[in-house]
């Protein structure tokens, strides 16, 4: 899938990275690059669903980036 949107920090359980899409859904990515970790950066990403089972993280949803 590919997603468009901005990329967030989250200060929760520790904090992580996210990305809230144009339409306002909530991703979590699980291998965000450090080259798109900063807070307010435009980004467009090609994206599959993380095959996760359980996270402390009550955000999003996780993804995988390809």
């Amino acid at each position: 899938m590919k997603i468009t949107g901005k990329v967030v920090y989250k200060n929760i359980a520790g904090g992580f990275w996210g990305i809230i899409d144009n339409n306002g859904k909530e991703w979590r990515p699980v291998n965000m690059p450090k080259s798109l970790q900063k807070d307010g950066k435009s980004v467009k990403i090609n994206a599959r669903l993380a095959d996760e089972e359980m996270s402390i993280f009550m955000w999003g949803t996780a993804i995988e980036i390809v």
